[in-house]
C-alpha cells in the first residue's frame, strides 16, 4: 500500500506519485465504476510504481507486470472477504497457468513482448479469480484464454528501457482485462479457442514479432520523438 498512501518518485522523475493521486480521487467518489474496479486500477498503479522506485515487490509472473495479480486478488478480497485459504487455492491455480505459460511459452518480454508480461499475468488473476468465487476449472481455463487473447501482440516498448512508461499503465489494462474474462467465464461465456490453443498462438506470436518490439526500447513508444526526448533527457540525468 505504500504507493497508496504515499506519493512514489522514481529516479527518472517519470513517476510522480499517480497511484497516491488516484487513491484520493477515488475516496472522494470522484471516479465512476465502482469501489472494486476503481480499487484493482489504484492498486496495479501502486505495486507497479513501488516496482519502478526500486522497492520491494513480488516479480508475480515478472517485475514488469507485477501489480496485476495483487490488484485483482486483493480488491476481490477486500470486496467480497475471502478468507485467507481461499486466497491459497486461488494462487495455486493462477501459479499453474504461469507454469503452463512458461512450459508452453514465455513470461518473458525480451522473448514475446508485453502479452507474455501483462497477458500472461491477466490470464493468471482472471483464472485466480474464478477460482476465488467457486468456478470450475473449465471456467478457469476459459477466463484464462480469454484474458490472454485480450492481449495478443501487445508489444514491449519501455522508454529508455525503463519499467515506468507504458508498463505502469498496461498493469492497470491486465487487472481491468482479468475481471472482465473472470466475470464472463463466471457468467458461462466460452473461449471458442482452448486455452492451451491460445498460448501456443501467443508463443508464435512473440516468435514473429520483431526484436525492437521486444524490452528493446527501439520501436514502438520508445521510437516516437517524444519517447526519444524523454530518454534523451534520462541519459544527460546519469552524466
Amino acid at each position: 500500500d505504500l504507493g497508496l498512501t504515499r506519493p512514489q518518485h522514481s529516479t527518472s522523475g517519470l513517476i510522480q506519485g499517480g497511484a497516491n493521486r488516484y487513491r484520493r480521487y477515488m475516496d472522494r467518489g470522484a471516479l465512476p465504476g465502482g469501489k472494486l474496479f476503481n480499487n484493482a486500477i489504484a492498486k496495479a498503479l501502486a505495486v507497479s510504481e513501488v516496482n519502478a522506485c526500486m522497492g520491494r515487490i513480488v516479480a508475480a509472473p515478472t517485475a514488469g507486470a507485477c501489480g496485476v495479480i495483487p490488484a485483482v486478488l486483493f480488491s476481490l478480497v477486500e470486496e467480497h472477504d475471502f478468507s485467507e485459504d481461499d486466497l491459497v487455492k486461488a494462487l495455486f491455480t493462477c501459479s499453474g497457468v504461469g507454469m503452463i505459460i512458461a512450459n508452453r511459452a514465455t513470461l518473458s518480454g525480451a522473448q514475446g513482448g508485453c502479452q507474455a508480461e501483462c497477458g500472461s499475468a491477466s490470464a493468471m488473476a482472471a483464472a485466480a479469480g474464478v477460482e476465488l468465487f467457486g468456478g470450475t476449472p473449465e471456467m478457469s481455463a476459459n477466463a484464462c484464454a480469454m484474458a490472454l487473447q485480450n492481449t495478443l501482440g501487445l508489444v514491449c516498448d519501455p522508454i529508455a528501457g525503463l519499467v515506468e512508461i507504458p508498463c505502469i499503465k498496461r498493469n492497470v489494462l491486465g487487472a481491468t482485462n482479468a475481471l472482465s474474462a473472470m466475470n464472463m467465464a463466471l457468467a458461462g461465456i466460452k473461449s471458442p479457442i482452448p486455452a492451451d490453443e491460445v498460448i501456443d498462438a501467443m508463443g508464435e506470436v512473440g516468435q514473429q514479432m520483431h526484436s525492437s518490439l521486444r524490452e528493446t526500447a527501439e520501436g514502438g513508444l520508445a521510437a516516437t520523438p517524444t519517447g526519444q526526448e524523454i530518454a534523451e533527457r534520462i541519459m544527460r540525468m546519469d552524466e
